[in-house]
């Protein structure tokens, strides 16, 4: 409602009138939006959010050492499906210093800011998801030295085909990149296992 009454006001001011057409227009273009809404994933960051262009996916920023996975006690993620997507991302080039599961000795997965690890959560009370997105990460970059620092994934479950590869791929710096059956599509509809664009 909104972006028509906004959509009214403006043109009030600017002395024309809005005819039906184009208020039926308007009206079904946010209902396509509306309707396309599911996403594969949504992520925060302290990186300002850029569009990314059609001919690669942009990177926010890199990891200056490798980062440890960590899957903590309640993520509803298998030894399985860890250990396929973080060989996904190692076949592309991307480097890990380890992997562990549901065991967790320095508390990363209590901490707000788990340096140097790859965290991943059940998603819990605190965090806001849409009834149709499917998981969330949040990721810290350096302003100066363009290096992720930390990243803490929120997983709901069951987790779908392609979304924890996703996800890591955000953890990585990766932001979305619509294009058709793309890992990084924003939307999980749309997206798959073309991984154009995602070599380290």
């Amino acid at each position: 409602m909104h972006i028509f009454t906004d959509v009214v006001r403006a043109c009030k001011r600017g002395g024309f009138k809005i005819s039906i057409i184009s208020l039926v227009g308007s009206l079904l273009l946010a209902s396509i939006f509306l309707v396309h809404k599911a996403h594969a994933s949504d992520y925060y960051s302290n990186f300002e959010n850029i569009p990314a262009v059609n001919k690669f996916p942009l990177r926010a920023g890199r990891w200056r050492r490798d980062p440890t996975v960590i899957i903590c006690d309640h993520a509803p993620v298998s030894k399985t499906q860890i250990k396929k997507a973080v060989r996904l991302w190692k076949d592309l080039g991307h480097r890990f210093l380890s992997t562990q599961y549901k065991y967790d000795p320095l508390n990363k997965c209590t901490a707000k800011e788990p340096v140097g690890y790859i965290v991943v959560h059940l998603i819990t009370q605190g965090i806001k998801l849409e009834p149709d997105d499917l998981a969330e990460t949040h990721f810290f970059v350096s302003a100066e030295t363009s290096e992720i620092n930390w990243a803490i994934i929120y997983m709901r479950s069951p987790v779908k085909e392609i979304v924890l590869e996703h996800e890591i791929g955000h953890a990585l710096g990766y932001l979305h990149y619509n294009k058709i059956n793309h890992l990084m599509n924003s939307k999980w509809i749309y997206g798959g296992w073309d991984v154009d664009g995602l070599k380290n």
